[in-house]
């Protein structure tokens, strides 16, 4: 990327100058400049820029995607694209090609998923589309397969329908919201690959950046094809975004991720984006679109510096490893099938254990937990038959299980199958050699979510972890965050201030099977302060009184 530390694009407004547009770029420490090629921008800049390429939007109403009532995609907004249309894939390449030939670094696809956020009814009713999805039934069920008039079966679905209408109702309504989901993640791997060809015929170097309008699975997996990605930050009232943060670098891995905040909520006090940058520098991910006007954007550009100070030390969390005393299991299937009641349960998961300060990073794979990990299955209802296998084998091993709800299984095409776990209690049950411990789901299908009991969770951890036994805690005042990584010979513990005070005589602990026997450790913080301080020996673990300080700060200990 142009740079190579910190991926914080900045995106010109249209008809603003654009010099004005690197000065205020530069006052946040925010790069990449994101910039529609029909406004020229200076040679100095041209290098240093994305080129805003709208893969989501159609050129003309006659080529937009359709909705299942014949009207183009996009609910008489902006024409929605077809995600199967080769004329589509065409224009897009011809605008990466037009960006590579004006000197662009790269081009940054805007919103390719714009047709899939229309629903399930919403888009993919086109020509292209019936035509792929006929091929994809001809696949699936053999070529005896008779092709079907789908937009008929869907109207007549819809008609004879008592309320909304869902996958589950619709005629093969499976496959094709599988085949909606699945034509993203072929789209965006085309239009990488057109932009990275065009790259190798010039030859430079040239990124290819994807902005998505929303998080779920395609978006994920599609985001494997890019070199960094741009999610939206929607997050629920009172949640610090930690769940979010967490699942998305599990999604990227090393690759550079940022995420787009919304307006900041009035009662959320005016430091609301500052806050959120310094939970997400904790994951190693950044903000875009932070304007500079306000002391926000003077917060943000702080912890964008300390960001950069870590990853020039090599202790980014993009290269360092988690401490895993929980690994909360993302299934994108599971996320499919529930209609994204499995990535709310998800982050709901990751924000109830942060505020124990329980260490508790997102896997996409169970392989990726580490053995001695509690794996927590948050509203796991559809998981595939090899992630059930593999839960169940792990358990019976001796391995640790926590539960939000009753997890289940689901075939190839999503149908539900049947538990794969004996009943528990919050206590836990003995499962083989293992502990099983199972709370209420924290993402209903029906009635309102509501947090797990506190009592209940800290019930069910003593069971999982142990009584005493924990990777960190903080005595403090203020509400405080601490997320560990650790690097070989080094733990670092990347701590943020939740209120809107500075924190002063906070007290962290660090078990000493994580910290080791430290007698000395580095404070780093975003507002200045650099200091050497002392770590004292308390039971089982190390404490020491942490500087007073607000928003972003990193403890490391060598251990």
């Amino acid at each position: 990327m142009p740079n190579e530390t910190t991926f914080a694009p900045y995106r010109l407004a249209p008809g603003a100058l654009p010099e004005e547009a690197a000065r205020a770029a530069a006052a946040l420490d925010a790069q990449p400049l994101v910039a529609t090629p029909a406004e020229p921008l200076p040679a100095a800049l041209v290098n240093r820029a994305l080129a805003d390429v709208p893969a989501g939007r159609a050129a003309t109403m006659s080529e937009a995607c359709r909705a299942a009532d014949g009207t183009v995609a996009g609910m008489g907004g902006t024409p929605r694209a077809c995600l199967s249309s080769e004329r589509q894939r065409a224009r897009v390449g011809e605008a990466v090609r037009a960006a590579l030939a004006a000197g662009f670094a790269g081009v940054c696809l805007d919103r390719p998923d714009a047709p899939l956020t229309l629903g399930l009814l919403g888009a993919g009713f086109c020509t292209d589309c019936q035509r792929a999805f006929t091929r994809h039934l001809v696949r699936e069920y053999g070529d005896h397969f008779q092709p079907i008039d789908y937009l008929s079966l869907a109207r007549e679905a819809v008609a004879q329908a008592s309320g909304a209408l869902s996958f589950e109702l619709l005629p093969f309504g499976r496959d094709f919201w599988r085949t909606r989901n699945e034509a993203l993640e072929r789209a965006v791997a085309d239009y990488a690959r057109s932009a990275r060809d065009a790259a190798r015929a010039a030859p430079r170097a040239f990124e290819v950046v994807v902005q998505f309008e929303a998080v779920g699975p395609a978006q994920l997996r599609a985001a494997r094809h890019a070199d960094a990605a741009i999610f939206p930050a929607s997050l629920a009232p009172g949640a610090t975004g930690i769940g979010l943060f967490r699942l998305l670098r599990a999604a990227m891995g090393r690759r550079l991720a940022a995420v787009a905040p919304g307006p900041a909520p009035a009662a959320s006090g005016a430091h609301a984006h500052a806050r959120l940058a310094a939970v997400a520098a904790s994951c190693g991910i950044d903000l875009s679109g932070v304007e500079p006007a306000a002391a926000p954007g003077t917060e943000v550009a702080a912890v964008r510096r300390l960001a950069r100070q870590l990853a020039s030390a090599g202790r980014s969390p993009l290269v360092t490893a988690p401490v895993a005393e929980c690994a909360i299991l993302y299934s994108a299937e599971a996320d499919l099938w529930t209609g994204g009641r499995h990535r709310a349960a998800v982050e709901r998961a990751a924000e109830a254990l942060a505020q124990l300060h329980v260490q508790a990073p997102v896997v996409l794979h169970l392989s990726h937990a580490p053995p001695e990990a509690v794996v927590v299955l948050a509203d796991a209802v559809g998981v595939t038959p090899l992630e059930a296998k593999e839960i169940r084998r792990r358990l019976e091993a001796g391995g640790g299980v926590l539960a939000f709800g009753e997890p289940a299984g689901a075939d190839e095409v999503g149908r539900p199958g049947a538990t794969f776990l004996p009943g528990g209690k919050p206590g836990g049950v003995r499962v083989g050699k293992g502990t099983f411990a199972a709370l209420a789901p924290l993402a209903p299908e029906k009635g309102s979510a509501a947090p797990p009991d506190p009592a209940l969770l800290e019930r069910a951890l003593a069971a999982l972890l142990g009584k005493g036994r924990r990777a960190a805690s903080v005595a403090s005042r203020q509400p405080m965050l601490v997320v560990l990584d650790r690097t070989q010979g080094a733990v670092h513990a990347h701590l943020v201030t939740l209120g809107p005070d500075r924190a002063q005589g906070a007290t962290l602990f660090l078990g000493l099977h994580v910290a080791g026997e430290a007698r000395r450790a580095r404070f780093v913080s975003a507002d200045g302060t650099d200091v050497r301080i002392p770590m004292n020996p308390s039971g089982y673990s190390l404490s020491t009184v942490l500087p007073a300080f607000k928003g972003y700060a990193v403890l490391s200990v060598s251990v």
